[in-house]
């Protein structure tokens, strides 16, 4: 990040000492100056790691979408299962659309403890689309209350997504 930061603050001074009252170069100065804003405030600048040379103008440089990602809208990322006798399985799909404009990719899905086991298609999932993480939870050799936290790695803002679940599990009781 430094280092793209670095790089674009040159490139600026660059413009700036070669440009002698160029209204292009002006405004080109004025969009590299706007990412560098935009990156020193988290904001990320999306391009193909080139600038435009000085034979492009302003008007044929596509302006670039910094907000465009992928973003989970989940239904609920929190799922009570109640009470449950020791050795059931709980199985529950958290659902959820992709709202942000570029496809989503989940990279990984773990869970906090062996008992849970969340499953994710592999697939991108496209803007608009929706997808689910199906979770099953296996209560064998668990009492009281239990919570496993299920963390999702994405290509969204932030990488991390947590889901949890929330019960308690009961023991049979000697007649």
């Amino acid at each position: 990040m430094k280092t793209k930061l670095s790089l674009l603050s040159l490139v600026a001074l660059f413009f700036i000492a070669s440009s002698c009252g160029n209204s292009e170069m002006e405004k080109r100065l004025a969009t590299l100056e706007r990412r560098v804003n935009q990156l020193e405030n988290g904001g990320v600048v999306r391009n193909n790691g080139t600038l435009p040379t000085q034979a492009q103008t302003v008007s044929n440089v596509p302006e670039q979408n910094i907000s465009a990602n992928a973003a989970f809208k989940w239904d609920q990322t929190l799922y009570n299962f109640g009470t449950i006798q020791q050795g059931e399985v709980v199985n529950y799909t958290f659902k959820f659309t992709n709202s942000g404009t570029e496809p989503l990719s989940i990279q990984s899905a773990s869970a906090s403890c062996g008992c849970t086991v969340p499953s994710y298609s592999r697939e991108p999932i496209a803007p608009g689309a929706t997808g689910e993480i199906v979770v099953r939870y296996d209560s064998k050799g668990k009492n009281g209350q239990q919570s496993p936290v299920i963390t999702i790695v994405a290509n969204t803002n932030p990488k991390q997504t947590r889901l949890s679940l929330r019960g308690f599990v009961q023991t049979a009781t000697a007649p």
